[in-house]
């Protein structure tokens, strides 16, 4: 009785505030009780399962989280929603569960409850976890990731760069990793505000963890000795197929010479020496601009066609003064393919037939007359179905016909020739069934030919209320006619035939082929390369030519029936712009040197040119030269602008602090190449089969005067590129390699080397202009806007903010301004050869490319046992503006690219940003005197 008094009376003791001792046990033990419910429930809603369980959730973030890095990955570590949105401190977990109440609130309301209703809020929510990351320093990223135990050795040179830089800047993880685990929808916001999410934070900043930096020089040191060993391994590999192969073509050569003193003693004279022939008229091309254009397979669109909407889109902005070039220049291919396989506009598709034809334009001229030289590829015969023995014209595997007009011409200067192309034409929808009946002062004998609306009272173009289109039939009188001729108001024709045949005539009542206008053509195929070149008077008497003349542009149009075509079963071009000495006109015909064409070889095989004596370098030790292995890649569309764009390059802030390319990428091109040449980045068009990257072994050395320069890298076999026909960008030359020279003074030089003449509105690059030379700058946009670089532009938009269009073609400095520029020799100095007709071009880009107003150089080019050689010798000193001093004691930024596998513009292989130097070991091409 006695004990059970005292525990009573333990019970019934009052300890704190009149609470009494058993009072108190109570309440802990229900306070336990409620504790452990209460943390239950915390943890069940803290659980992937709860997370998903409402359809919002599962049907949309959790499909595009699953197989991420977060969702699982090799080490067999994975990340669920909570450890992602859910802070593990319970102060703050419990602040985001109160701020969640709020998701319950519009789960009733249905606010997210469809795809469609998600996707519109998808950005709104985004930004509202990205502010809560930035504001913590990305607090939850912290549970897995943390500097401390970060391994640079284990992170690729870009990754751990960017780390550095975060950490001595104030960065958070959400800067630079949004989008990793759901749709990167941060690439839908403006570059303004992706840059403002980006600002870092002084309170962030960090110094660089001890174990950082150990494993930092770790890496650093190993990866020294690593690309030292596997240059060293490239070059004994190198050098060990170079000695097979030149011991195999020995033995080759041998038994070759052999088996001809063989035949000679048995038959002298028998084996006799390819005929010589003279091709061209002597014209000196090289000083030529060429221009790409490709012509289509049209299909029935006449001119008709293209005026009325229900067939054409573009038919009011034509009818408002719009060039078919504006829209169509890019899309020709395409456009040749819908209609080649009866998509479109075509009721008899030719199968196997190609759908363009890419050729390269030329234009000359001297006191007396234009040239013209057009190169194309040829193609495998395709029998035509409907025609017996598959040929429409079996005596002309090519005919070739080109048309010049002023602008009197109605649609002349929008369209080209396309105006004497009409409805009822032979062959075409709206063709009469009997011309001839109509009785008219025409040759229809094989019926209704090309002519131009200037000769009729009358053309059909809309076709309204069930009129035919067209016009053949409403001839103007005779007189009317006679006055048109006599104002030259006419389609100035020429065209050349494979047989051999030129004719000279024009087009306006019809088509009229015998004027006796003096023009000359040639044509011929060698090694699947058609050349036709065309000499005609610049002044003519005859009443069916045009006068060219200088400070005059004329409308250009041309048309290829390839593969024994006749008819409108041809190729054509758009419309052009063609003038003399002016570099505004798409086709410049530039004073060009003639001379009497020297005889060639009949089919000789063409060799790439070296210098007389050999080649260039034969004195030199290269075992002395300095010597390194450089990575070249494949680049795709990423222009100057783009790496400083953070949306698109996310090392824009880095380099934007003043960090080389190197610094990140150098140990990665070959990847980085690979993502681009196969379309995962930065390439619209992916050019299958192509390789991703070129390792190019450099030298350098120097004498008293010249610097010497040599490129070595290994060939590859012909990869067609299937966008163009024949496959081949460049047929005359399977190689070109360039290389720049730049001073500190260029921004971006020295840690981009080149790249900075590479901008987003160059030619073949996602903002090119569509008609550059509409702008009127005293530019050559005969291939389009070529390299330039910053200092000779009053700006160059490299945001793109406020929807800007990136690069800066038109912001073009005045001459004064541009003239200063080039005396200072801020410049960037540029050197190209081409292997196939060995040529070396000095020049420079400043508002454009130059390729002339450089010191003389030598330059050459081969390729032996399956390896390419280009070597160079440069003066060191040169006193013009185009070129850069070379000097002992400074450091020069470097960069080369090389076109290789017959290809052209930005299809090529560069390297990033370099450091030459005389006689320096710091400097990353180290020239050495001998």
């Amino acid at each position: 009785m006695h004990q059970q008094s005292l525990f009573k009376s333990l019970l019934s003791r009052k300890v704190a505030f009149g609470a009494t001792l058993g009072g108190a046990v109570l309440f802990m033990v229900i306070g336990v009780i409620l504790w452990g419910g209460f943390n239950t429930v915390m943890e069940a809603t803290n659980t992937m399962e709860f997370c998903i369980s409402c359809h919002e959730m599962e049907e949309n973030v959790y499909q595009e989280f699953k197989g991420t890095a977060h969702d699982g990955n090799r080490s067999g570590v994975g990340a669920g929603c909570p450890d992602c949105h859910v802070p593990r401190p319970w102060v703050h977990k419990i602040v985001r569960k109160i701020k969640a109440s709020n998701e319950l609130w519009h789960k009733m309301l249905g606010t997210v409850d469809t795809p469609e209703k998600f996707e519109a809020h998808r950005l709104t929510m985004a930004r509202r976890v990205w502010s809560a990351m930035k504001e913590t320093d990305s607090r939850e990223c912290r549970n897995c990731h943390d500097w401390d135990t970060m391994n640079p050795e284990k992170q690729k040179p870009r990754a751990r760069n960017q780390h550095v830089f975060a950490m001595e800047n104030g960065n958070t993880c959400i800067d630079c990793h949004k989008g990793l685990a759901h749709k990167p929808v941060h690439k839908d916001i403006s570059e303004e505000e992706l840059e403002e999410w980006a600002k870092p934070i002084e309170a962030y900043k960090t110094e660089i963890p001890a174990s950082f930096k150990e494993g930092l020089a770790k890496a650093e040191a190993a990866e020294a000795a690593e690309e030292a060993a596997r240059q060293e391994e490239s070059r004994k590999e190198r050098e060990r197929r170079k000695a097979q192969a030149l011991a195999l073509q020995e033995k080759i050569d041998a038994a070759v010479a052999q088996a001809l003193a063989a035949v000679k003693s048995q038959d002298a004279g028998a084996v006799a020496a390819p005929a010589a022939v003279a091709h061209g008229f002597g014209v000196d091309w090289s000083g030529s601009p060429e221009r790409l254009i490709t012509l289509f397979y049209p299909g029935q669109t006449s001119m008709e066609w293209t005026l009325v909407g229900k067939f054409h889109g573009g038919a009011r902005p034509f009818r408002a003064g719009d060039r078919c070039t504006v829209c169509h220049e890019k899309e020709l291919a395409d456009m040749g393919k819908k209609m080649v396989t009866g998509q479109k506009a075509e009721p008899t598709p030719l199968e196997g037939k190609r759908a363009a034809i890419p050729v390269t334009v030329q234009a000359a001229h001297d006191d007396e007359n234009l040239y013209l030289r057009f190169q194309w590829e040829d193609a495998e015969h395709v029998p035509v179905p409907f025609v017996d023995g598959g040929k429409m014209d079996p005596a002309n595997q090519v005919k070739l016909a080109l048309m010049l007009a002023t602008d009197e011409l109605e649609y002349a200067s929008q369209a080209g020739c396309w105006g004497t192309c009409h409805e009822d034409l032979r062959t075409m929808p709206g063709h009469p069934e009997d011309a001839a009946a109509a009785g008219l002062s025409l040759d229809l004998s094989n019926g209704v030919t090309k002519y131009i609306k200037e000769s009729r009272t009358k053309v059909e173009e809309k076709g309204r209320r069930g009129k035919k289109l067209g016009g053949w039939d409403k001839l103007k009188d005779d007189a009317a006619i006679k006055a048109e001729l006599d104002a030259h108001k006419v389609m100035d024709l020429i065209r050349w035939n494979s047989s051999g045949k030129t004719e000279s005539g024009y087009v306006l009542e019809q088509r009229i082929m015998d004027d006796g206008g003096k023009v000359d053509a040639q044509g011929w195929l060698e090694a699947g390369l058609w050349t036709v070149e065309v000499r005609r008077p610049l002044k003519s008497s005859g009443t069916g030519n045009i006068t060219i003349d200088p400070g005059t542009v004329y409308n250009f149009g041309f048309a290829i029936h390839d593969d024994y075509t006749n008819a409108r079963f041809h190729h054509v071009s758009l419309g052009y712009k063609l003038a003399l000495d002016n570099d505004q006109a798409e086709i410049n015909a530039v004073k060009a040197k003639v001379t009497a064409p020297a005889a060639t070889t009949a089919a000789a095989p063409q060799k790439a040119a070296s210098p007389a004596g050999g080649e260039v370098g034969n004195n030199v030790d290269w075992s002395k030269a300095g010597e390194r292995q450089i990575t070249l890649f494949y680049p795709g569309q990423t222009s100057m602008e783009w790496t400083l764009v953070g949306k698109f390059h996310g090392g824009a802030r880095p380099f934007r602090a003043g960090d080389r390319c190197t610094v990140c990428h150098e140990k990665e091109l070959a990847d980085m190449g690979k993502k681009m040449v196969t379309g995962q980045k930065a390439e619209p068009t992916p050019p299958e089969g192509k390789r991703a990257a070129i390792p190019v072994t450099v030298q350098a050395t120097h004498d008293n005067e010249h610097l010497y320069l040599r490129f070595q890298w290994e060939g590859t076999e012909h990869v067609p590129i299937s966008f163009v026909d024949g496959g081949k960008m460049d047929p005359d030359n399977q190689v070109k390699l360039a290389f720049m020279l730049a001073t500190d003074e260029l921004e971006y030089a020295s840690q981009a080397g080149c790249w900075g003449t590479c901008h987003e509105d160059l030619r073949t690059m996602p903002g090119h202009p569509e008609d550059p030379a509409a702008s009127g700058l005293p530019l050559d946009f005969s291939q389009g806007v070529t390299k330039y670089i910053k200092e000779s532009r009053t700006k160059v938009e490299e945001k793109g903010r406020r929807g800007k269009k990136l690069g800066g073609w038109d912001k073009l400095k005045d001459n004064p301004a541009l003239q200063a520029e080039l005396d200072a020799h801020k410049t960037m100095d540029l050197v190209r050869i081409s292997s196939g007709s060995g040529n070396v071009e000095n020049g420079y880009v400043l508002e454009q490319r130059v390729m002339n107003g450089g010191e003389e150089l030598l330059g050459s080019i081969k390729e032996e046992a399956g390896y390419w050689t280009a070597t160079f010798k440069r003066k060191l000193k040169s006193e013009l503006s185009g070129d850069v001093e070379i000097e002992k004691g400074t450091v020069y930024n470097f960069g080369f690219a090389i076109h290789d596998d017959y290809t052209n513009s930005r299809f090529h292989h560069v390297s990033l940003g370099y450091k030459l130097g005389l006689d320096n070991p710091e400097a990353e091409i180290n020239a050495i005197s001998q």
